[in-house]
C-alpha cells in the first residue's frame, strides 16, 4: 500500500473510536460482533462499519452491529435487499467481496439515492466481505466504510477479510443460536454461475488480487517462473487470499513436489489438513488429471476442468482458484499441437465461469516453440512476478486454423 492509506488519521477527521450510535445489543453474541467489527475497521484502517445478518425468510440483510455509522445512513440501510445500490447488496447477490474505492464513480452508485445518502454522511468508499460458514452458507456480510476515496493499488482487502473468516469459524460452533434457516440461506444466497455453452458477462465478478495486479474479466492465466521461490512469492498470497475468503483451491502438481507445496502452504498460515477435510482444498497429481487416461487427451481434460469448477459450486464454494503445472505432463503428450488446441479451447470453456485457472510453468522445462504457444493461448500472463495483459494472445479462430495446418514435426526453413 502507498503512504496515503484508507482510513488513516491523515485522511480522516473522525474514526470508529468516535463511537457514533452503536446499535443496542440484543441477545447473546452481539457484544462479540461489536468487537469483531472494531477489529475489521482497524484492520482495514477504515472509519466505520456494520455487521449484517442474512434473513432467509425475507431474503435481505439486517444490521446487527454498528460502529460509527450515522443515524441517517442507518435508517436507509438497516434493511438491505438485493436491489439496493450498495456494496453489501452486491456481496449478498454474488457471495464474493465487493470493494469500491470511490462510490461517486462506481456503477453501483452513480445516479442513485443511495449515493446521495452516503455522501451526505461522509462515506466515500466501502468494502463488503461475505461471512461464509459451513461449506459455503452465507451467514451475513461485514462492511467497512471510508471517508476518503482511494485507488485500487492503495488498498489491500486481505486484512479485513481475515477478520471475517475468523468470525465465520467462531460461528460454526454456535449454530444452535442461529434463528434463520440454514437451508434457505444456502438456497437463496448462492446461485452458481450457469455453465451452459456460450459466453457470459463477468461484470459482477469482483477483481481478484494476483501478482501485483488484479484478475478481472479474463481469468485464464499462464505464469512463468524460474524457481520455486519465485513461484510461491507470486502465488502463495493468491492461494491464502482465496482460502481466507471461503473459496476453494484445486492444485495440480507432481507427487515429488507435494510435500514442499504443503510446507509452503502451512508457512502462509493455512491449516492444510482441515482445508482438505472440508473439501476446501484439493491437491491432485498429473496422473489424476492430465494423464488420467494414460496419456494427455484434450477432450477428457476439457471435461475434467468443467467438472472441477462445477463441483466447487456444488459443494457450496463461491469460487474455485485452480493452479496446475501442465508442463509436468509434456513428455506424455503426443504433440504440442494437441496441447495448444486444448489451451485455446479452454478459453471458451472458462468464459462460462468466474473461477480463476492459473497454468504454471517452470521455464527451465520449456522449449521455445512451447513457450510461444503458451503465450498465444492465454489472455493474461504472470512474467517477472507481475500479472500483465498478454499482447501475444491470438484470436482463437486464427490460432486453431493454424494448428490444424501444422505438420506433426516442425521442419527447418533453412538447410
Amino acid at each position: 500500500m502507498q503512504d496515503r492509506q484508507p482510513g488513516s488519521e491523515a485522511r480522516s477527521g473522525k474514526t470508529f473510536q468516535d463511537g457514533i450510535n452503536p446499535l443496542t445489543r440484543a441477545g447473546r453474541g452481539d457484544e462479540s460482533m461489536q468487537e469483531v467489527l472494531i477489529r475489521a475497521i482497524k484492520a482495514a484502517q477504515a472509519d466505520f462499519g456494520t455487521v449484517q445478518r442474512y434473513d432467509s425468510a425475507e431474503d435481505c440483510l439486517r444490521i446487527v452491529a454498528n460502529c460509527g455509522f450515522p443515524d441517517e445512513a442507518l435508517n436507509l440501510f438497516r434493511i438491505v435487499r438485493r436491489d439496493t445500490n450498495s456494496t453489501c447488496a452486491a456481496t449478498l447477490k454474488k457471495r464474493m467481496r465487493t470493494v469500491v474505492g470511490n462510490i461517486a464513480a462506481s456503477y453501483l452508485f452513480v445516479g442513485t439515492s443511495e449515493l446521495e445518502a452516503l455522501q451526505e454522511v461522509g462515506v466515500a468508499a466501502a468494502h463488503s466481505a461475505p461471512i461464509i460458514v459451513d461449506k459455503g452458507r452465507l451467514w451475513g456480510v461485514l462492511t467497512v466504510h471510508f471517508r476518503q476515496p482511494w485507488e485500487d493499488a492503495e488498498y489491500d482487502p486481505t486484512p479485513m477479510e481475515r477478520v471475517a473468516v475468523r468470525f465465520a469459524k467462531r460461528l460454526k460452533d454456535r449454530t444452535s443460536e442461529q434463528t434463520f434457516s440454514d437451508r434457505d440461506a444456502l438456497t437463496i444466497a448462492h446461485s452458481p454461475v450457469s455453465t451452459k455453452t456460450g459466453s457470459i458477462m463477468r461484470s459482477s465478478a469482483a477483481p481478484i488480487p494476483l501478482a501485483g495486479s488484479m484478475l478481472r474479466e479474463h481469468r485464464h492465466v499462464c505464469a512463468f517462473f524460474c524457481s520455486a521461490d519465485d513461484e510461491y512469492n507470486a502465488l502463495l498470497p493468491f492461494i491464502c487470499d482465496g482460502l481466507d475468503c471461503g473459496q476453494r483451491g484445486f492444485h495440480v502438481l507432481p507427487e515429488r513436489h507435494v510435500d514442499d507445496h504443503v510446507t509452503r502452504l502451512r508457512s502462509g498460515g493455512i491449516d492444510v489438513e482441515a482445508a482438505q477435510r472440508s473439501g476446501q482444498l484439493e491437491i491432485a497429481l498429473p496422473q489424476d488429471t492430465y494423464l488420467r487416461t494414460g496419456r494427455f487427451n484434450k477432450e477428457d481434460m476439457l471435461n475434467l476442468i468443467q467438472h472441477v469448477l462445477q463441483n466447487g459450486a456444488a459443494l457450496g464454494f463461491p469460487l474455485t482458484r485452480m493452479i496446475a503445472h501442465p508442463e509436468t505432463a509434456l513428455d506424455n503428450w503426443k504433440s504440442r499441437n494437441d496441447w495448444a488446441e486444448y489451451e485455446m479451447r479452454l478459453n471458451s470453456v472458462l468464459s462460462n465461469f468466474d473461477d480463476a485457472v492459473i497454468c504454471t510453468f517452470d521455464v527451465n522445462l520449456l522449449t521455445t516453440a512451447l513457450a510461444i504457444d503458451i503465450l498465444r493461448t492465454h489472455p493474461v500472463v504472470v512474467i517477472g512476478g507481475v500479472l500483465v495483459e498478454n499482447t501475444f494472445f491470438s484470436k482463437p479462430e486464427d490460432f486453431l486454423r493454424e494448428v490444424t495446418e501444422r505438420t506433426s514435426a516442425s521442419q527447418p526453413y533453412r538447410g
